[in-house]
């Protein structure tokens, strides 16, 4: 469903099509996107440009801006390291190719020889920081350049507008704008292992695999201290002795303490947010482990950190004083500072700690939403700071669900969580479901509890990551890229009887579409509302079959996100499948 430009959209999109290269900053949840959408249009009619190129951070952003460019009439395709060479090679011949900057520095052969006339920068303070930016910004020839960020450093600013143009911005303050944007907007920074770090951590999940009990749960605890509060947080415990001491072989400890272990890897990330957001007034920093704190509270020293450790190890009222002073603009707080101490309100909450209470997360949120009493409203900023590919960004993912199922709304932007899946140790499940099967398989083949593969299962349906056909076995299940296997090997299941007919409901929010008929009447009429909207969210079938003379009819649900044609072609051939049908009745 083709969106209508809202008019500082409109505005925003004419200035940049006045020049050859600019940037636009707008804050986050105002649509830039529909902005990126209506200059690629612009170009594109005027005669100016025929081949696009979109550089989006993550392979999840180049997954939903490409559907979002779809929806909206572009031939959009998204091309990232994790998709089918077949999908990959097929996506660089579109007109639009949405992708990351590593999958196109990996395919530089292949991407020059495109020919792209004009690059969209999203999320475009990268280009300053992240080597695959700068090599396709800084090599390539582009005719016409667009950037797009919520926020520009100033010490940035100068080599953003060298790289990409001139930068104009539209601010938070816009009533035009503000009225369409959260209270607060959140982030995720990514702090990885070093080699030496990577052998620690499987090093440590191979013990978790060999012992049982009251003995896995402590070893289960080593490794979440060590990816969520870092080295020196593990190395205390240890340190101490006792059965954990007893657990860990000599050579892993070895390795722990070896000077290639950082204390606390997160450190640098931490810099990096500090100076990303360089703006802010007060930014509060939660960590689990004293230590931990007590290393931030040394290493900061350039923002007047105040720790915040519990009454039993600072006098809270000088704490409490000094956190006041404007000049102390970093916090660090154990959960002493989540309850029991009144924190001044900050702009920036730094996460360093994950953890999946939803009790704890609520209230760690509550420092931010705040509002600041006599100041100006401005935009504040929840930055997740996570070990990817480990157990850390599994306990943030649970934090968010379980306040969820708490009753808790929190205004996290889609994107982040998506995001975040592709950096836990869940994607696991899209990788193992490259072979198409059921929960209960996926959950032994995961380790992980059958209920929270099913949850999983949903969230991945919802975003058209997975998708699923009935069988008398139960739903069997495929990553979006497997569609072809899932045909070769349960093509029973997708022969449609000519002989059956049915009604079809799709839905896209609020509205529907139904068509009546056998499988190809109802395909055709259901294709062109399905490339005008963009997708369907859903899909409900009440199928009649004749049996012996007798007639009945069987209903099937589809809680997936149908966005392409062969997506629907599947659905389809399943609904009216007489073997399927025959078992479900």
């Amino acid at each position: 469903m083709r969106l209508k430009p809202r008019d500082y959209q409109r505005e925003a999109a004419e200035w940049a099509l006045r020049r050859r290269r600019a940037v636009i900053q707008m804050p986050t949840g105002s649509g830039k996107t529909l902005i990126a959408v209506m200059w690629i249009r612009g170009l594109r009619e005027r005669g100016k440009a025929r081949r696009f190129l979109v550089l989006e951070p993550t392979r999840f952003l180049v997954e939903q801006n490409a559907r979002f460019m779809r929806s909206q009439g572009l031939d959009a395709s998204p091309v990232h390291g994790s998709l089918p060479k077949s999908l990959r090679e097929s996506g660089w011949r579109s007109e639009v190719v949405v992708a990351t900057p590593e999958v196109v520095v990996a395919d530089w052969e292949r991407f020059s020889s495109q020919g792209f006339d004009a690059v969209v920068v999203d999320e475009c303070h990268h280009t300053t920081g992240q080597d695959a930016y700068r090599r396709v910004i800084s090599e390539a020839s582009f005719e016409y350049s667009l950037g797009l960020t919520a926020y520009v450093p100033p010490s940035r600013r100068r080599e953003i507008e060298r790289l990409l143009g001139e930068i104009r911005e539209w601010g938070w303050d816009d009533p035009r704008i503000s009225r369409y944007l959260p209270e607060w907007e959140a982030e995720v920074y990514e702090a990885p292992l070093n080699p030496a770090e990577e052998r620690l951590y499987s090093r440590l999940e191979d013990l978790w695999e060999r012992v049982r009990g009251s003995d896995r749960a402590l070893v289960g605890n080593a490794i979440r201290w060590f990816v969520r509060d870092g080295a020196a947080a593990l190395r205390e415990s240890v340190e101490r002795g006792g059965r954990l001491r007893e657990l860990i072989p000599s050579g892993v400890v070895e390795l722990l303490f070896s000077r290639e272990v950082r204390p606390a890897h997160k450190l640098e990330t931490l810099r990096r947010v500090l100076a990303d957001h360089e703006g802010f007034e007060k930014s509060i920093v939660f960590v689990e482990r004293v230590g931990v704190a007590e290393l931030i509270h040394e290493e900061m020293a350039d923002y007047n950190p105040v720790l915040i450790l519990g009454r039993r190890r600072i006098d809270p009222k000088e704490a409490l004083r000094r956190a006041r002073l404007r000049e102390s603009r970093l916090l660090v707080s154990t959960s002493a500072g989540e309850e029991g101490i009144d924190l001044p309100a900050a702009d920036l909450l730094v996460v360093w700690s994950n953890v999946a209470s939803p009790l704890r997360f609520i209230q760690r949120l509550g420092r931010v939403l705040r509002a600041a009493t006599g100041q100006r409203w401005r935009p504040r900023w929840v930055v997740y700071v996570v070990t990817p590919d480990t157990v850390d960004v599994d306990s943030l993912l649970d934090g968010l669900m379980e306040a969820r199922r708490a009753g808790v709304t929190l205004k996290v932007d889609p994107s982040v969580v998506e995001y975040l899946w592709s950096l836990s140790r869940r994607r696991r499940y899209l990788e193992l479901l490259e072979v198409p099967m059921p929960p209960d398989v996926l959950a032994r083949a995961s380790g992980a509890p059958e209920e929270r593969v099913r949850e999983a299962l949903r969230w991945l349906g919802e975003r058209g990551l997975v998708v699923y056909i009935h069988t008398p076995m139960g739903r069997i299940y495929s990553s979006r890229g497997a569609i072809d296997r899932l045909r070769e090997e349960y093509g029973r299941y997708l022969r449609p009887d000519p002989g059956a007919e049915g009604k079809v409901i799709a839905y896209l929010g609020g509205e529907s579409v139904s068509a009546r008929g056998d499988v190809e009447r109802v395909y055709r009429r259901l294709l062109p509302r399905l490339r005008s909207w963009g997708r369907f969210d859903r899909l409900r079938a009440s199928i009649r079959v004749r049996e012996g003379g007798l007639e009945r009819l069987v209903n099937l649900s589809y809680s997936f996100r149908i966005e392409d044609p062969q997506v629907l072609r599947l659905v389809l051939d399943n609904a009216f499948c007489r073997e399927a049908l025959g078992v479900l009745g």
